[in-house]
C-alpha cells in the first residue's frame, strides 16, 4: 500500500526550525532504524478492563494514532517524524506499547498492517503468541483477542501514556479479513 496516497503533510515544524532532531538510519531494517531508547509507557484502561488483560492471550494490538500524536511522540524522543518512510516509526510505535503491555518485551509486536483514516493511521501488529500459533500453517483460524491502543500526549519529564481497550467488533473483523486473504496485506509503500 502506499503511505503517501490521498496524505497531506501536516503543518508543523520543519527540520530546520528543530536542528536537534535526528533523522532515521538509512538502510537499515525498520525495526532498528530509530536508535532512541524505548521510553517508559505505562498502559492505563478503564475500570472496568483492568485486571481482565490477559498478556498471554492477546493476538494482535492495533494503534490509532494522529499524524499529530506521532509527531508529538518522536519529537519527545529526539526524532523528527519523516512521512515518506513511516516503517520505522510504526516499528518503534509497537515497541514502545510492547514494553508496556508485555513486560517490558520491546520485541513482542510486529506490524501486519495498517489502514489509513483521515488524519489517523490503525496500524496492526501481531503477537508473538499469534506467529508461533500459525507458524506450522493452518486450516482454521485460531480466535482472535484483539486490542486497541491510543497513546496519550506526551508530557515533558513524565512517563508517555497509552490507554487500550478491547478492539471494536470492526477493527477485529478488518484483521481478519487481512489474515484470511494476505494478497490484501500489502506494507511495501510503509516499509520501504
Amino acid at each position: 500500500m502506499d503511505t503517501s496516497a490521498g496524505a497531506t503533510r501536516p503543518l508543523s515544524t520543519t527540520p530546520a526550525e528543530e536542528p536537534a532532531l535526528r533523522r532515521i538510519k538509512a538502510r537499515v531494517p525498520d525495526h532498528a532504524a530509530i536508535e532512541a531508547t524505548v521510553p517508559e509507557v505505562r498502559a492505563m484502561t478503564e475500570e472496568r478492563f483492568e485486571g481482565v488483560l490477559d498478556k498471554d492471550h492477546i493476538t494482535h494490538v492495533v494503534i490509532q494514532v494522529s499524524q499529530s500524536r506521532q509527531e508529538q511522540i518522536f519529537r519527545s524522543v529526539g526524532y523528527h517524524y519523516d512521512w515518506n518512510f513511516p516503517g520505522p516509526y510504526w516499528c518503534f510505535l509497537g515497541k514502545m506499547a510492547a514494553r508496556a503491555l508485555f513486560d517490558g518485551d520491546e520485541a513482542e509486536l510486529e506490524v501486519l498492517n495498517y489502514i489509513p483514516v483521515g488524519r489517523r493511521k490503525f496500524i496492526a501488529y501481531t503477537t508473538s503468541r499469534w506467529r508461533a500459533s500459525t507458524a506450522g500453517g493452518v486450516t482454521e483460524l485460531p480466535p482472535l483477542n484483539v486490542i486497541e491502543v491510543n497513546f496519550k500526549k506526551p508530557l515533558p519529564g513524565k512517563p508517555l501514556e497509552m490507554f487500550w481497550t478491547p478492539a471494536r467488533g470492526m477493527i477485529t473483523t478488518r484483521i481478519r479479513r487481512w489474515l484470511e486473504e494476505p494478497d490484501e496485506v500489502d506494507m511495501t509503500g510503509a516499509m520501504e
